[in-house]
């Protein structure tokens, strides 16, 4: 799907926008996104959640069979651990060589990290800088099929059944972990559960559509829709809301706000791979989809370049475009070289040493 890849290229952009604009470096005069990066976050999880989603439900009652879950589960892995786990040991690496031979403790890059923390982030049970969402996504991957099975059966019983099981797991995450009480950039996963259930959701209504062959007013409701979640998402922006209300909002104004961004975001999604129309085309084009294929090594090494850039002392502008040009030079060929070649990798009984050396076109 083409507009999901560019609304992951988005995303990530999104996220990269506002840690700028956080350290007041802008790409242009006036465009100050400060507080958006977790509106960008929260589309990284509702994606994920929906993109997942699909082919689980495709397999139905299978879910759990050994086929399934060893690609599953391969696919997970190897699209994440390998490049996070390098991305932490630059961290140990870095805060060693800056204690040892320059005499500087507290710092590292991306941050300070020692060999028990970096245990820990491995473990999900932590996560420094960006590497929080790392350990919700992940931990999110291991409930994920259950939630599914589970769904597959309650389909089975109708929609007013289906509808409900929702109804009762978004009350539920509320009831046990309310968005009010969230915390800052908190690696458990609990406080996030209604992203997840809500992509889980569309995933499950995108599958009906497309099914039923919807009519004419259906279709016009999701192009409709999709429209007042690009207005939502807009002025959930704190700037453009401090404009519309005349207060000085501050930046994390919106952050515990995971439900509504998480609606505004679902129907831009359910417009975007249904309807072919304006916001289908916008995620289209070639450069967010672009983004979207780098967008995993672009959101964890553009932090790198802002706590680097950030000592030059630069003209903001310059920095804002440094960072932005760095990161993404850096995460094209973090992609080549790791994350794609990786990602094509499968252990099966057949697996063996020429089969890695082809994965990384080491041979023909």
């Amino acid at each position: 799907m083409d507009s999901l890849d560019g609304l992951r290229g988005f995303a990530a952009l999104i996220v990269v926008f506002s840690h700028t604009s956080n350290q007041g470096t802008f790409f242009l005069p006036f465009l100050n996104l400060t507080g958006i990066g977790k509106s960008g976050v929260f589309l990284f999880f509702l994606l994920s959640s929906f993109l997942l989603t699909l082919p689980l439900l495709r397999k139905g009652k299978d879910i759990f069979t050994f086929p399934v879950m060893s690609h599953y589960w391969q696919r997970r892995f190897f699209r994440i651990y390998p490049l996070y786990t390098l991305y932490l040991l630059l961290g140990v690496v870095s805060t060693w060589i800056l204690v040892t031979f320059i005499g500087k403790s507290g710092r590292g890059i991306p941050f300070e990290l020692t060999w028990f923390e970096f245990l820990k982030h491995l473990a999900l049970l932590e996560g420094k800088g960006v590497g929080w969402s790392i350990a919700v996504e992940f931990k999110f991957y291991f409930i994920l099929p259950i939630l599914v099975l589970v769904v597959v059966y309650a389909r089975e019983l109708g929609t007013t059944v289906l509808v409900s099981l929702f109804s009762i797991l978004m009350v539920a995450s509320q009831i046990i972990s309310p968005q009010s009480e969230a915390i800052a950039n908190d690696a458990r996963l609990l406080p996030y559960m209604p992203v997840f259930i809500i992509g889980i959701f569309i995933a499950v209504l995108h599958e009906h559509i497309n099914k039923s062959k919807p009519n004419h007013k259906v279709m016009m409701t999701l192009k409709w829709l999709g429209f007042v979640g690009v207005v939502g998402i807009v002025i959930m922006t704190p700037i453009i809301f401090s404009m519309l209300t005349g207060d000085d909002i501050p930046k994390n104004y919106f952050h515990k706000q995971f439900i509504i961004y998480s609606i505004f975001w679902s129907f831009i999604i359910l417009s975007a791979v249904n309807i072919d129309g304006i916001i289908q085309k916008l995620f289209s084009i070639k450069i967010l989809r672009f983004y979207g294929t780098l967008s995993f090594s672009l959101y964890l090494f553009h932090p790198v370049y802002i706590s680097l850039l950030m000592r030059l002392n630069l003209n903001s502008y310059l920095t804002a475009w440094l960072v932005l040009i760095a990161s993404t030079i850096t995460a094209y060929i973090s992609f080549n070289l790791l994350e794609g070649p990786i990602s094509r990798f499968k252990i099966n009984s057949n697996t063996n040493l020429t089969q890695l050396k082809r994965v990384f076109k080491l041979t023909k």
